[in-house]
């Protein structure tokens, strides 16, 4: 699923930059080195010059996290206690409104710390909702994205991966729209197929508008990684090379496309004067790893094992 999701963002940024052209393009790679969400690298810290060669491999830092911690099952009850994991604290904010008659939550995740600078590998956003206590989250609410992130004590650093949740989406229902397009068969449809599903489609999420009432809350969740993979993500990060999740898929809009091997794995789409219009990438792991390689100074390396941390919920009510 999570590989699903990963390419489908590729596909998004490569239609957009399709349609805009190869300007579009030059303005979304620009965009990547100042809007990127990963903060400052890291707190100051006086190195001796020794170092070890590291490399970062998503499959490893996704097995760390997803051994430590099975989110529970859509209708299981489920009260945890908040708790900090390696000094840093999951905080979650969650507010509903209505955009265009439908009620929606909006999730805003970040996390928090009382060490300075620290630097640390944690989810972009994973999340259980509960109405009454029961669990009702989104089917990919529990996805496990790693990214490098920087928390400061008494601030909280934003992930950037602001989610939207409406009651079309709550795991108690959502098998219903599943069922609607199960099976269905978009090639060899007719437009009146296509127009009767798509009806059906609609029907549905116009009747699940209103969220069903309760008190819901609102939970983030993530392991939290330090060690020598975070290690190495704050040495690529100190370079730009972020969105470390995506990188299977985005390292065409990296200097790692300068390296041949990466590059091979890449494909362009060009107009007719020769102005790239699009690049596509599926770069195998073990050719990413190669050129993720990098010395790392000892002093960045925290020993410490990964953990899980909990925030306090963030609590709303329909009546």
């Amino acid at each position: 699923m999570r590989k699903i999701l990963l390419a489908l963002a590729a596909i998004v940024v490569a239609l957009a930059s399709a349609a805009a052209g190869w300007f579009g393009v030059k303005a979304w790679k620009a965009s990547q080195s100042t809007e990127a969400p990963v903060p400052t690298p890291g707190a100051t810290v006086e190195t001796s010059g020794e170092t070890i060669p590291l490399t970062f491999r998503l499959s490893e830092v996704e097995a760390a996290g997803d051994d430590l911690f099975d989110p529970p099952s859509c209708g299981e009850t489920w009260t945890p206690e908040s708790g900090e994991a390696n000094g840093v604290l999951p905080k979650v904010d969650a507010s509903l409104r209505q955009v265009q008659g439908v009620d929606t939550v909006t999730v805003v995740p970040g996390y928090t710390t009382s060490t300075a600078g620290l630097g640390f590998l944690a989810s972009e956003g994973s999340i259980i909702v509960t109405r009454d206590d029961v669990v009702v989250t989104p089917d990919w609410g529990g996805e496990f994205v790693p990214e490098y992130f920087v928390a400061m004590p008494d601030e909280t650093t934003l992930t950037q991966n602001n989610l939207e949740i409406t009651g079309a989406l709550l795991c108690d229902v959502s098998a219903g729209l599943n069922e609607i397009w199960q099976g269905f068969d978009w090639s060899t449809a007719s437009e009146d197929e296509i127009a009767a599903k798509q009806a059906e489609a609609a029907a549905f999420y116009s009747a699940h508008e209103k969220l069903p009432a309760g008190t819901y809350r609102v939970y983030q969740w993530s392991p939290i990684i330090l060690g020598e993979p975070a290690a190495i993500a704050r040495v690529l990060s100190e370079e730009g090379i972020t969105g470390l999740a995506g990188l299977q898929y985005n390292a065409g809009y990296t200097a790692l496309v300068d390296s041949p091997e990466v590059a091979a794995h890449c494909t362009d789409q060009v107009d007719a004067d020769g102005n790239l219009l699009n690049r596509s990438c599926d770069v195998p792991e073990d050719v990413l790893a190669d050129a993720l390689e990098r010395e790392v100074p000892v002093e960045y390396i925290a020993d410490v094992p990964p953990a899980v941390a909990f925030s306090v919920a963030a609590e709303f009510t329909v009546d």
